[in-house]
């Protein structure tokens, strides 16, 4: 079963961050981003952007939460569908759930990739 993940780099970050936030809010957003903590850290910084959609309110609390919750970030970012349906996702068959996260990984690229 083929479950992909995000490969975010620092660059990829900023991008999305100039992509999805107003110029005067990006120095302080910038600063939070430094100061946290995480194992791949670009990827769940991504996630913590993606989940909060475009609110800086909502990314204060994403990033704050992050040190702590950062898998349930990146399933809510990367994986909505099969995040949803994670009780009962063994008991589909294999097509089916190679089907959610595919869908899931499509929604997230059209999301990274998006000008």
């Amino acid at each position: 079963m083929a479950q992909r993940h995000a490969e975010v780099s620092d660059d990829d970050v900023e991008r999305i961050l100039r992509r999805d936030y107003p110029e005067a809010d990006l120095t302080e957003l910038r600063a939070l981003i430094r100061h946290i903590n995480v194992r791949e850290k670009p990827r769940v910084v991504a996630a913590c952007l993606k989940n909060a959609g475009g609110s800086s309110q909502r990314l204060h609390k994403e990033l704050e939460d992050a040190p702590g919750y950062y898998r349930e970030i990146l399933s809510e970012a990367e994986y909505p569908t099969a995040t949803k349906r994670w009780s009962s996702i063994d008991k589909l068959s294999d097509s089916e759930r190679q089907r959610i996260y595919d869908k899931d990984w499509e929604q997230y690229q059209e999301w990274f990739a998006r000008l």
